[in-house]
């Protein structure tokens, strides 16, 4: 059985300047928001792209640290003038982003090609 740690949380193309960022595990907890973090904000820091999509296709479960994890790292965009949009967010994940209200923070799309359509407008 994998550690925590083995798991890779998430896997990075770049799509037409758009930096695509797939989320690979099903639940993003505590154990994995501190890694999800710094790997973003090494993305932002690398200056390849200030436009993101996030892939939540195969998360099923998400704790409040991964939320922190991404308000950080989209406070962290906006200085940039960066854009971020989330695709493939489950049910269960998209009402925790309704009740926080975060749903207005990021933008939900149904897939990434719609959320990398929204990037080029």
């Amino acid at each position: 059985m994998d550690s925590p740690a083995v798991k890779e949380v998430m896997a990075v193309e770049q799509v037409g300047g758009v930096c695509v960022v797939t989320i690979l595990v099903r639940e993003l907890d505590s154990a994995n928001a501190e890694e999800l973090s710094s790997r973003l904000l090494a993305l932002l820091n690398e200056g390849k792209s200030y436009r993101f999509v996030v892939d939540f296709d195969t998360v099923r479960f998400m704790e409040s640290a991964c939320f922190g994890a991404l308000v950080t790292f989209v406070k962290w965009l906006a200085r940039f003038d960066g854009k971020i949009a989330l695709a493939n967010v489950s049910e269960n994940v998209r009402f925790l982003f309704a009740v926080t209200r975060l749903d207005k923070v990021f933008p939900l799309y149904r897939d990434v090609p719609a959320a990398l359509e929204a990037m080029r407008t």
